[in-house]
């Protein structure tokens, strides 16, 4: 009897993966999952007692099957070798990784952190990354976590989408050529430009350049307070039309006189701050004296950015993820927003990024494809993820900037690099 019992309650949880062989916002129904497991929704709540004590297993199911992953990689010595099994993994079981990737806004790496730990894996030296009040005690190892991690996510996710827009096959042995490259790259890798002259001090110099010219912007509207706060407070799946009127004091329908969807709602309030942000960027990356600077620039520009206006951070990443094509398509996605503010307030960014002089070479990572777009869709990636754990744990400022600084030097030149990142650079110039 308890092993037919555990069947369907397995057969539950596989149906509820079924779906997610894309990304998803909105919440599957219970009916639906009932109905591929050929079970009634009541019969649900026989082995789950809510919808989200049934999204939990599936999470424990996903972060075990990857702790094990790793575990069996313990007694190999090769250190790209977990790495590699993990990307593997996830991209044999999409629904994993689409599942992760359409909870990731509630889905933290503390999470998979907790679980690695429990598995004793001692190899990674985790046992110390968090206290016994559960904050980050070991900064240095959650930072390298949080950068694998982003990385890992959205070039997956770029792969994914290029071999269904080309309509390409998947197999055995481009999975593990894309693995090994990846891996190579995030541990020992990088974009490889010369950083001898971007040390720790000229990176200060340019924090305070990037800060200036977002002290000069003008407060966000009310409507971004009010849906960041939602966001925060109910998580994005149960963010509505009525939650946004309720927080904003007015009556629901005034909201509909103007948009007729959350969605549209969300575009047209990002539409005006995303070029905001786009203007600085281009206004402060006048202040590079070479490539890799420019990349820094980059990223400090947006966090500074987004760390004063964090209601538009959540809304930001929510259309990223929504707009999932234009994600990898700098181009395609500022066109849009051009043709909906009018000819004389364009900002021709896409063209001042594609013709600047940043990223001269790209790394193969194994995919059909790689351009510029995609580069810094991924630069662009990468401090939001951050920012975002940053929410769970509220760093101060200056180890959110501190830990951009490590993010930037992985970036250039892998996750290796910052162990002994004060001899690496200028010969060990301080």
């Amino acid at each position: 009897m308890e092993k037919k019992k555990n069947s369907t309650r397995d057969k539950i949880i596989q149906s509820a993966f079924s779906f997610y062989d894309m990304l998803f916002f909105e919440r599957i129904s219970l009916s639906k999952i009932a109905a591929k497991a050929g079970i009634t929704k009541p019969a649900i709540y026989k082995h789950f007692k809510s919808r989200e004590d049934l999204e939990n297993a599936m999470k424990s199911l996903i972060l075990s099957d990857i702790a094990d992953t790793i575990k069996d990689c313990e007694k190999d010595k090769n250190e790209g070798s977990a790495l590699e099994k993990v990307i593997v993994l996830l991209c044999n079981k999409k629904s994993y990784f689409y599942f992760i990737l359409s909870n990731s806004l509630e889905f933290s790496i503390d999470n998979f952190l907790i679980e690695i730990e429990k598995h004793n894996i001692s190899d990674l030296n985790l046992e110390n990354i968090f206290d016994s009040c559960g904050n980050i005690a070991d900064i240095e190892v959650y930072k390298k976590v949080l950068y694998i991690s982003a990385t890992m996510i959205f070039f997956q996710g770029a792969r994914d989408f290029i071999l269904l827009d080309k309509k390409l096959q998947d197999s055995d042995e481009n999975i593990q050529e894309y693995a090994e490259k990846l891996s190579k790259f995030i541990i020992s890798g990088g974009l490889g430009h010369d950083i001898k002259n971007t040390d720790a001090l000229r990176l200060s110099q340019l924090d305070l350049l990037c800060s200036k010219e977002i002290q000069s912007l003008k407060a966000p509207c009310k409507f971004f307070t009010a849906i960041g706060n939602v966001v925060r407070r109910v998580g994005f799946s149960k963010t509505t039309i009525e939650e946004l009127a309720k927080e904003l004091g007015l009556a629901k329908s005034s909201l509909y006189t103007n948009f007729s969807s959350k969605k549209e709602m969300f575009e047209a309030l990002i539409k005006e701050e995303c070029l905001n942000l786009f203007h600085v960027i281009k206004q402060n990356l006048l202040y590079a004296k070479s490539s890799a600077e420019c990349i820094y620039i980059f990223m400090e520009t947006e966090i500074e950015f987004f760390i004063k206006r964090k209601g538009l951070l959540y809304v930001c990443r929510w259309l990223t993820f929504q707009n999932t094509k234009d994600d990898f398509n700098i181009k395609q996605m500022h066109e849009k927003r051009e043709m909906a503010i009018g000819k004389d307030e364009r900002l021709d960014f896409t063209s001042f990024i594609l013709n600047a002089d940043i990223i001269t070479q790209i790394p193969d990572f194994g995919t059909p494809r790689m351009n510029v777009q995609i580069m810094f869709s991924w630069i662009f990636h990468v401090p939001i993820f951050f920012l975002l754990h940053n929410e769970l744990h509220n760093f101060p400022e200056e180890s959110v900037h501190a830990a951009m600084k490590d993010f930037f030097y992985c970036m250039e030149k892998g996750i290796n690099f910052i162990d002994n990142k004060e001899n690496n650079i200028s010969g060990g110039k301080k």
